[in-house]
């Protein structure tokens, strides 16, 4: 029964946490802001969904590495701890677990980046999406160049049909779903964590 409790919590946890990201990702974090990283280490995840954080891309991330440690954390009543989130650090996550959240389809040439930035979809475009198995046409439009905290990314959508994000990371231009896709869990190393972040 303490299981189902804990567990009905951290659903309304979550909840919250992901409203509060929502919206958040429209209005900013701002320097004010407080934010908080809560992390709970989770033994047996079932038939949880998850995604995996690589040890390349957990170096990139110091702050998420003293949390997982709970260096500097308190003591969640929820289970796990929280740890308190600078403005930056609370973009740099944000942004880092959206991207997670999302299929990575493959990369594509840096060359198209020109092309990109003029909203412009050539045949060679539309042949290097074709043979990976996701055909273009004419009729798909670019969005303008957006930058957040940790890349620049361009939409490529059409009226009823799959949108993409091609994501200019590390100087490599990788292409993913646009979908939001939900996971349960995140796994890092050989240990999975139930990982919320919020702005309080």
């Amino acid at each position: 029964m303490n299981k189902l409790n804990d567990g009905f919590k951290m659903t309304k946890l979550l909840i919250i946490c992901i409203l509060i990201i929502g919206i958040v990702s429209i209005s900013g974090c701002t320097s004010e802001c407080h934010a908080i990283i809560q992390i709970n280490e989770i033994e047996d995840i079932g038939n949880g969904t998850y995604f995996e954080i690589t040890d390349d891309e957990l170096k990139e991330y110091p702050e998420l590495i003293k949390s997982i440690r709970g260096e500097g954390c308190t003591k969640s009543d929820y289970g796990g701890w929280y740890c308190e989130l600078n403005s930056v650090e609370f973009e740099r996550l944000h942004d880092f677990f959206d991207m997670k959240h999302r299929e990575y389809l493959f990369s594509i040439d840096m060359k198209f980046e020109n092309n990109l930035n003029d909203n412009i979809i050539d045949a060679e475009l539309m042949n290097t999406f074709e043979s990976n198995g996701f055909p273009l046409s004419e009729k798909y439009s670019i969005i303008t160049r957006e930058r957040n905290s940790l890349y620049d990314s361009w939409w490529i959508k059409k009226a009823n049909s799959p949108e993409y994000i091609i994501c200019e990371i590390n100087d490599e231009l990788k292409v993913y779903k646009s979908g939001y896709i939900e996971y349960q869990f995140t796994k890092i190393g050989e240990h999975y964590y139930e990982i919320n972040i919020a702005v309080t």
